[in-house]
Parts: C-alpha cells; structure tokens; sequence
C-alpha cells in the first residue's frame, strides 16, 4: 500500500471541502477510493491509525486556547481524518466485513463535532461575533443528550456490535483454545517423558501414567477439527467475496474477480496454508500414522510440519520486509515531491503570489514526516516479533527432532537423556516465546512512555521562554501549552499505569505456563485421582481469578481535559521551575511543589512579576 500518496490524496481531496457537506464528501469518498483502487491499494488502517491518535490526543476544551494558525492546521488534520474514516467504513462495509462500523462511527461523530466547532468559530471571528456557549450540543456529531437519544443510540449500537463481532469472536475463540491446546501439547509430551524416566514402584506412577494419556483422544481429535473449522471458515470468507452472487455489494461486483480474490489470497494465504496443510497431517497421524511402527511416521510427518512452519515464518518476514521498505521509497519519493513543490512557491511568494498554498505544502510535508517516523517506529516493533517467530519455530523443529528421533538408531541412557532435553526445550521455548510476545508489547509501550515524557519536557522548556518573554498569565498561547503539557503529562501517567499493568499479566502468564507441569505433576504422582483434580481445579480457578483481580486492580483508564482549572494554572506557573527536575511521578495530583532547595535558578515568576504576584 502506497500510504504517503493516501495521505497526500486525502489532503488534496479535501483541499477545498471546509464545510464537507454531504454531496461533496461523498463524492470525495468514492474519488479516494477510485485513488486507491489504481494504486492497487488495500483499506486504509495504515494512513488512518496515524491520523486516529491526532484525533485522540484532541479535546475541545483546548480549541478555545489555540491560536489561529493551530485551529487552521488542526482543521487540516481532522478533516484528513474524517475523510479516511468515511473511505476506510465505507471498504470495509463494501467487502461485508461490519465488527468495526461502530468503532468507526464513534470516531466520525467526534472527528464531525470538533470540525463543525472548529468551523463555527472561525466563521464568528470572521464576523467579529461571539460564538454561543451552547454550540454543538444539537450538531450532527454531538445528539442533543437533554432529549435522551444517547440511550437508544447507545443500546442500537450495543446489539449491532454483538450482531456484527460473530465470526471475528469465533475466530479469536478459536485461536485461544487453539494456543492453549499446543501448550498441553508440550506439557503433557514433558511430562510423558519424565514419567518414563522414573521407576515404576514411585509414588502412584503407574496410575498417572494411564491418566496423562486419557485426554490424547480429545486433545487429538481437536488438533485437526479445529483447524479445518477454521480452514473451513477462512475459505468460506474468501470464496464470499470471489464469487459474484446476491451476497455481494453493487461496488464490490465492479471489482474484477481475480483482483477480488487476491485481495482476500493476501489476507488469508497464511492462515489458509497453516490450517489446510497442519489440520491434513494432524488428521493422517491420528487415525493411520499411530502405534509402534507407523508412529515413527507420524513424529517424521510432524518434523516436516514443523520445517513448513519455518518456511511460513521466513516468507512471512520477507513479505513484510518487502512490503515496509517499498512503503520507506514511497515516503522519500512523495516528501521530495512536496519539497520542490515548497521551493516553487517559495520563489513564487516573492513574486507577490498568495502564500496559502505554501502553508498546505508545509502541512503535507509536516503530515508525511511524521507518519514515515511512525512507520518506522512500527516496522522496528513488528520486525523484532517476526525474527522472534522465526526463532521459535527453528527451536520447536530441532527440540522436536531431540523429542522424537525419527529413524535414528539410538537406545538406552543415551535416547532417554535425548528424549528428556528434547522435551524440555519443547515446553522451555513454548513459555520464552509466550514472554517474548508480552515483552514486545510491554517494550511498544515503554516507548510511548519516553515519548511522552520528552514531549513534556520540551513544552515545559517552551513555556519557561514564553513567560521570560511575556509573564501575563491570560495569555491565550500558554493557557493552550499548559492544557498540552497536562495531556502529555497524564499520557505519561497512563502509559506507566499500562506497563505495570501489562508486566503483572506477563509475570501472571510466565507464572502459569511454568507451574502447569508441576501442578498436573503433583495432583497425578503424589495425591490420589480425586484430590488431584481438585488440586488441579482449584489451579484452574486462581488463574481465572487472578486474571480478574489484575483487571480490577491495575488496569488504567485514560482522562480527558473536561475543562480549563485556573487555580491549577496559576499554581503550575508559580512551580514551574521544579516541573523538569521531576521525574512526572506515580501521584494521584497533577502537580505538585518542588521538594528541591537549590539557589543556582531564580524563579521565573518572583514576587514582583506583576499577574503573578501573591501567587507563590
């Protein structure tokens, strides 16, 4: 997908649509997807994630505060924004896929309610009129609460959303049980082989080793059902959109049927081929490849799926390589484009052209860097997951070939203590891989911190120079820094209220993985059947309760700025000289007094600093 000629259409199709009604914003829509649609382009998720956290990160309340040029280029952005959310709900409803139309709708409405209001004021300082403190309240994007449609609307969207996430809960259903199954898989295989390593007369060993293998059938018979439902349900999905038939949409027919089907090929070749190919040799190693002779078969079949699942992780990296550096040229390309396009009217400027144009180009150039920016950002995140998946399944083979040795004439001490270490690093690199997978989450998340953080830092340094140069608090600019510096500095809040979050379900998932062995271990060996399944259970539900009480306890939830606190204002200014030596801590206030008693620094508000005054 070509995401900077995305973004670079989206600004110049809503170059002269201010007001976006809904004749032109349609026609605006159906122009960018025809964009796309000779790009050879896909949805819209990457360019519109970028612009989703700008709509995110914007409250009205700062509005009020923003200078003219910010409102301008805010208006730029959010009517980006509103224009990918229309053409992304519109593909995406176009290719029968509804779970996400409500997300996107909730978003539209408040992109809508922040353009009208954005547009309402600059028309009244057009006028020299005083907006009404009540605008927007009864605006397209913002129901009018006091009549009460919020809770009809709430409860329609409620049972829509439950409608609409029936095979994208399936799916993710599937793939949980799915993933816990390998767990047991690996589990059950460790613990197999230790009981073959320990004498007969130890403990109830005997009695445990019958146990371990009663679920064999379930769990077996699982590992090829569920992956031809899900095979079955894939293929369904993309027959769906290949063949033309009554199901399909006006639009989606216009598409020719081989695009159609590559669309969907490129979506789901990976799941398709894992599910196909894993559910076909499951099948063949459950009912034919079994017992003494033939199961050797079956652990050599099972050792070429698992060089097939190296083979998917190696091309799954490669295409995404391919896919994020072709994004990279894509990005040069359109910013060197936009750069000569800024000398061009620079050079026309001096020549007493209008000097709008030149602010457009800026914002487009401005847009594009910081989407490359992320970009990377992102592809250093999912490269690290891919390398890490390639890791796992090269370790799962070899581990793997140590478990079963096919073919190989080994016997006695030397094929136990092989067994034994092949199905160690079995279970060892299915628990490092699950970390793996929360620690990468955890390190995005970590990152976002520290770019918080250093934004705070640096709008706490631009605010020190405004008040050097200018200390009157009614100051409109540094109202609307201060209201920036709160909202960054609250992200930061959040996002360490995340990390702890996340690594208390990270040690709780390690914790679970580790113990599961020694837990079915010790209620099979050591204690009779029935206290062993209750020991066993009672595993069972501390696991589901501590998952609760994580959600309970730890579990942040994200502010928004309701509205300008003057006090705190007045009170931040007077302190802001301690703001930067703190290190933005875990406190239930959002500021808080220095505790440091250094004289190297006067304070840049002192007695005598007329608005200020009194206020220390």
């Amino acid at each position: 997908m070509a995401t900077a000629g995305l973004i670079l259409q989206s600004y110049l199709q809503t170059m002269t649509n201010e007001k976006l009604d809904d004749l032109r914003r349609n026609k605006t829509v159906d122009d960018l997807l025809e964009y796309n649609k000779k790009i050879h382009g896909g949805d819209f998720l990457i360019p519109l994630s970028f612009y989703l956290s700008i709509l995110e990160n914007t409250d009205e309340v700062m509005l009020h505060y923003m200078s003219q040029e910010k409102k301008d280029e805010l208006l730029r952005d959010l009517q980006v924004t509103y224009l990918l959310l229309l053409a992304q709900k519109k593909y995406e409803l176009t290719h029968q896929k509804i779970e996400n139309a409500r997300s996107y709708d909730s978003s539209i409405r408040k992109c809508q309610q922040l353009i009208d209001v954005l547009n309402y004021k600059k028309s009244c300082e057009e006028k020299n009129e005083e907006p009404a403190p009540e605008y927007g309240f009864a605006t397209d994007g913002y129901p009018a609460k006091f009549l009460g449609f919020f809770l009809g609307q709430w409860l329609a969207e409620q049972i829509i959303g439950m409608m609409n996430r029936q095979t994208k809960t399936i799916k993710e259903a599937m793939g949980w049980f799915n993933e816990k199954r390998l767990n047991w898989v690996w589990d059950s295989a460790l613990l197999k082989t230790v009981f073959d390593a320990l004498p007969p007369d130890f403990f109830n060993l005997q009695d445990a080793t019958v146990n371990i293998r009663k679920p064999d059938p379930y769990t077996g018979a699982l590992s090829w059902i569920l992956y031809y439902f899900r095979f079955g349900l894939n293929l369904s999905l993309l027959l769906k959109h290949t063949i033309s038939g009554p199901w399909m949409d006006a639009e989606e027919k216009k598409t020719p049927w081989y695009e159609r089907f590559m669309t969907q090929w490129d979506q789901r070749k990976f799941t398709l081929l894992n599910d196909s190919i894993w559910a076909t040799g499951n099948l063949a190693c459950y009912f034919w490849l079994t017992g003494k002779a033939l199961g050797v078969w079956g652990d050599a079949l099972t050792l070429g799926l698992l060089v097939f699942d190296i083979t998917l992780a190696v091309w799954d990296y490669e295409e995404q390589k391919t896919k994020h550096n072709k994004e990279m040229l894509h990005f040069e390309k359109e910013i060197a484009i936009v750069r000569e396009l800024i000398e061009k009217e620079e050079q026309d400027i001096k020549n007493g052209q209008d000097p709008k144009k030149l602010k457009e180009y800026h914002l487009q150039l401005d847009a594009l860097t910081r989407a490359q920016k992320q970009g990377k950002r992102d592809w250093d995140h999912q490269q690290t997951g891919l390398i890490a998946a390639i890791g796992y399944a090269v370790g799962l083979m070899i581990a793997f070939a140590l478990l079963a040795m096919p073919f190989l004439p080994i016997t006695g001490p030397a094929a136990l203590i092989i067994g034994i270490a092949g199905a160690v690093l079995c279970f060892a690199f299915t628990v490092i891989y699950s970390g793996v997978r929360g620690g990468l989450e955890l390190h995005k998340t970590h990152v976002t911190k520290k770019e918080a953080k250093e934004d705070y830092l640096k709008k706490i340094e631009e605010f020190k120079l405004l008040l050097l140069e200018n200390p009157d608090l009614d100051d409109n600019e540094k109202k609307f820094l201060f209201l920036e510096i709160k909202k960054l500095k609250a992200e930061n809040e959040y996002q360490k209220q995340m990390i702890v979050f996340q690594t208390m379900h990270l040690i709780r998932s390690i914790v679970i993985d580790a113990l599961v062995p020694a837990l079915v271990f010790v209620g099979l060996v050591f204690v009779p059947l029935g206290v062993g399944l209750a020991v066993m259970g009672a595993g069972l539900l501390l696991a589901i309760v501590s998952n609760s009480m994580i959600n309970a306890i730890f579990k942040p939830a994200k502010d928004e700025l309701k509205s300008f606190d003057e006090d705190e204002y007045r009170t931040f200014c007077t302190n802001i000289e301690c703001e930067d030596k703190k290190s933005v801590p875990l406190a239930s206030t959002f500021f808080m007094g220095s505790t440091d008693k250094s004289e190297d620094k006067k304070p840049l508000l002192g007695e005598d600093s007329g608005l200020c005054s009194g206020l220390n």
